[in-house]
C-alpha cells in the first residue's frame, strides 16, 4: 500500500483517539454534576430516580464503548505501522477494510455521545 495513504490513516486514527479521549473525560464530569443536583434536591420521586439511573447507565455504557474503541484504534495503528515498515503490499485490502469499519464505529460513538450529552442537558434543564 502507498505509504502516504498509510500515513493519512495513522493521522486520522490519532485524531480520533484524541477526540475519544476528550469526550470520554467529560463523562465523569457529567455524572458528578448529576450527583450534585440529586443531593441538593429535597424530595426525589421514583420516576426521577429511574430517569437518573437510566442516564447513568447510558453514561457508563458509552464510557465502556469508548474504551473498547480506543483499544481497536491502538490495534489498527499497530497494524498500519507494521504495514508501513514492510516492503510489499502485504495486507492493503485488510487495512482499508479495517479502517472503513473503524471509521463507521467512530461515527456511531460520536453520534451516541452527542445524543447522550443532549439528553443529559435536556434532563438537567427540566430537573432544575
Amino acid at each position: 500500500m502507498d505509504t502516504r495513504i498509510v500515513d493519512l490513516f495513522i493521522k486520522e486514527n490519532d485524531a480520533w483517539d484524541d477526540m475519544i479521549t476528550r469526550q470520554r473525560s467529560e463523562i465523569p464530569t457529567l455524572e458528578k454534576m448529576l450527583n450534585e443536583v440529586i443531593r441538593e434536591k429535597k424530595e426525589i420521586g421514583e420516576h426521577t430516580l429511574a430517569s437518573v439511573k437510566l442516564l447513568k447507565t447510558e453514561m457508563q455504557a458509552q464510557e465502556k464503548f469508548m474504551g473498547e474503541l480506543k483499544e481497536e484504534l491502538a490495534k489498527q495503528q499497530h497494524l498500519l505501522v507494521r504495514e508501513k515498515k514492510s516492503d510489499g503490499d502485504q495486507f492493503p485490502i485488510n487495512s482499508v477494510s479495517s479502517q472503513n469499519i473503524l471509521r463507521e464505529r467512530i461515527r456511531n460513538v460520536e453520534r451516541t455521545f452527542i445524543e447522550l450529552k443532549c439528553n443529559f442537558l435536556n434532563y438537567m434543564a427540566t430537573f432544575l
